[in-house]
């Protein structure tokens, strides 16, 4: 992006006081910017196609949204747009998620202001953008990868989260029911079951209780805990 460009943001969520709050942030740390909105992610990707966007700061939980292929339509749509993940979602369970499926960073909605703006200008010079918490979770994935170098294969990784989920699906529970235990949307429980029936390589819950006793019996005893 040549200087005498004007640097266009999409900011893509559908809450207003985030809206509200992100383009304060950028009015006032990329005063130069031209700011764009969208609600919903097929919105999104229309202004993305027309409007040639250099950064996309993007809620993943938005209509139309909820999957890591999120960052493969942005990119087939317009190939050098940049994004910045900007979630509420449990943060050990998605950064590496998206950032592995090719998000330029991936920032906890309860991050302070300072580390928003910081953020977005780290994407927009084109560097990736991980929190301290983000780097110690991908550190320790990867010390357990090389930790047995004589497996050919390594189980798949569980995040806490997907174990409880599991536990409760191998209960008879439906989504809405886990999503009332836990305190959390139904939408995000579905992205987890579609997660762990893709870790599993099932694509049922009795195909993955037969996995699971046979491979990781020790997630039939996982303890959940329920919304305060």
């Amino acid at each position: 992006m040549q200087e005498d460009e004007q640097t266009k943001i999409l900011l893509i969520d559908d809450h207003e006081i985030v809206l509200w709050a992100l383009t304060a942030i950028v009015r006032e740390s990329i005063p130069e910017a031209s700011l764009f909105s969208a609600s919903s992610f097929d919105q999104g990707l229309g202004i993305v196609a027309k409007s040639s966007i250099d950064l996309v700061v993007l809620d993943i939980d938005v209509p139309g949204g909820n999957s890591p292929k999120m960052i493969e339509s942005l990119r087939n749509v317009y190939a050098p747009v940049r994004i910045l993940v900007h979630s509420a979602m449990n943060e050990e369970d998605f950064s590496v998620k998206y950032l592995s499926a090719g998000a330029d960073g991936f920032l906890s909605k309860s991050a302070p202001f300072t580390a928003i703006a910081r953020a977005m200008r780290m994407v927009l010079n084109g560097e990736k953008y991980m929190s301290s918490q983000t780097q110690s979770y991908l550190a320790h994935n990867y010390l357990k990868s090389i930790s047995n170098p004589n497996k050919h294969k390594e189980a798949a990784v569980i995040t806490p989260r997907e174990a409880e989920i599991i536990r409760l699906l191998l209960q008879g529970k439906w989504t809405k029911e886990i999503a009332g235990q836990l305190g959390i949307k139904w939408s995000t429980v579905s992205t987890h079951k579609l997660s762990i029936f893709e870790k599993f390589g099932v694509t049922n819950v009795i195909q993955l209780y037969k996995k699971i006793e046979k491979e990781n019996p020790e997630l039939l005893n996982i303890e959940v805990q329920k919304k305060a």
